[in-house]
């Protein structure tokens, strides 16, 4: 038989390396943006840097064309982050402030129909990873 102190030493042992691994930690919560993930100021925002930046490559209508819909409903809101940064703006890649990403996509998703709610979209990958771009089907 074991001893009681040593059972429970290998227990706390294995809850330990359970928690350091990440096993006992609950699930990420995915929200859509349906629910409102970014403000109408911070698309304010986005649209100046868009209408200033962005709009010399892509013009006005590029980002709610079938296109951009099928590519980005249903994505996650970091993957849509990361592409901005890594590929934009074309000739100075990552040059904009994390925020100014975030603004931009807040714009794109009110162009969209995307209804706007009470808080900033963040400008964190982490955050942005628990948010699914959700598009409202075009009328």
């Amino acid at each position: 038989m074991i001893p009681t102190t040593r059972l429970l030493t290998v227990a706390g042992l294995v809850l330990a390396v359970a928690i350091a691994s990440g096993a006992a930690q609950a699930p990420t919560k995915i929200i859509s943006s349906s629910t409102g993930v970014y403000t109408t100021a911070q698309a304010a925002r986005g649209e100046q840097t868009y209408m200033s930046i962005c709009v010399a490559c892509h013009p006005a209508g590029t980002y709610t064309a079938p296109a951009f819909r099928e590519k980005w409903n249903g994505s996650l809101a970091s993957d849509f982050f990361q592409f901005l940064k890594a590929s934009m703006p074309k000739l100075e890649p990552g040059s904009l402030e994390p925020e100014e990403y975030a603004q931009v996509i807040a714009y794109l998703l009110k162009i969209n129909g995307v209804p706007a709610g009470k808080q900033d979209l963040p400008a964190d990958v982490k955050a942005l990873k628990r948010i699914r771009i959700s598009i409202p089907t075009a009328k």
